[in-house]
């Protein structure tokens, strides 16, 4: 199982979570907005950043079916008026990676496979052409085809338990060919039903595209 500093991981999640909840909240505001009868609401944009240093990328979570063990969402938002977005398969019991004492658990904080994300066709395509935007690099503009399974550390004191509403964190770990793994925050919301991603820094973008182009 990977190892890291996960003092540092665990103040570093904790920072990110501070800084995007204020967006979390308008956003959220604005989704009450939507009239009661509408059929369908309104995407979410993908960020209201043009330019940063570290982009939040935030989306609604629909389901669409479960199994014994995971539920399966499309994560969808809109960029440039279009949709951009894919699946994503999450277990429903995700064990707590923070411990009583407010310390990391190694053992039981890293799991591979709790959340699965996969392309739903041309939103897929359309998200991966967005990252080229934000991050100001070249794409090709294609979605990989296979699934990706990061590692994944539960940055939480409580059990993930998709059966009632909550708010758990996440940190990802994106194996691609660049030789530095992508790591990215991550967090699901099952009260609003959303699904936020943040970049670490600035250095991983080009693995985070060729995670999600799968090269």
């Amino acid at each position: 199982m990977k190892k890291i500093a996960t003092y540092s991981l665990l103040m570093t999640s904790l920072l990110w979570m501070s800084s995007c909840g204020n967006s979390n909240k308008s956003e959220g505001g604005s989704n009450d907005s939507t009239a009661a009868g509408s059929s369908e609401m309104a995407l979410k944009p993908l960020t209201n950043e043009t330019t940063s240093n570290q982009f939040h990328l935030y989306f609604d979570l629909r389901q669409s079916a479960q199994t014994d063990s995971s539920i399966l969402y499309e994560a969808i938002s809109e960029f440039n008026n279009e949709p951009v977005g894919f699946n994503v398969e999450i277990k429903k019991d995700i064990d707590a990676g923070i411990a009583e004492n407010g310390q990391p658990d190694d053992d039981l904080g890293f799991s591979e496979g709790s959340v699965r994300i996969t392309a739903n066709g041309p939103n897929s395509d359309n998200f991966v052409k967005a990252m080229g935007t934000l991050f100001k690099m070249p794409v090709d503009g294609k979605m990989t085809t296979n699934t990706l399974t990061p590692m994944v550390f539960s940055s939480n004191k409580e059990k993930v338990d998709l059966g009632k509403p909550g708010t758990y964190s996440f940190k990802y770990f994106f194996e691609n060919g660049t030789g530095k793994e992508a790591e990215m925050f991550g967090i699901l919301d099952t009260y609003k039903q959303s699904f936020e991603l943040g970049e670490k820094d600035s250095t991983y973008r080009a693995a985070i595209i060729s995670a999600f182009e799968g090269k």
